[in-house]
């Protein structure tokens, strides 16, 4: 039996299936938006029109990854992810070992 933080089989799959559906919709469109900035720019396009594409052509892309990393981020509603205190004191103390240097130009 299951504990209460283990999460059961059919929800295992169901957040695989959302996972693998997010990330084929967000290959797509990063397809969709590079096939259209390429059309854009390769076809006489108004140059009006050019920044509304290419604003378009970059946010959905970068919508459809934010939607991805929230869909795999923490299962445990959404809490941010703790950093490792080892990993960060070490971190630490390899910065406090490197030298102190002066900026070339003197500021």
């Amino acid at each position: 039996m299951a504990g209460p933080g283990v999460p059961s089989a059919s929800r295992l799959r169901r957040f695989r299936r959302d996972v693998l559906v997010a990330g084929a919709l967000t290959a797509v469109t990063a397809a969709i938006c590079a096939s259209l900035l390429a059309v854009a720019v390769l076809v006489p396009a108004p140059a009006a029109v050019l920044p509304l594409v290419a604003i378009v052509a970059l946010g959905c892309p970068m919508f459809a990854v934010w939607e991805l990393a929230r869909r795999i981020g923490p299962a445990d509603g959404g809490a941010e992810p703790r950093l490792d205190a080892e990993a960060l004191h070490e971190l630490r103390r390899a910065l406090a070992r490197l030298p102190e240097t002066r900026h070339p130009l003197g500021l």
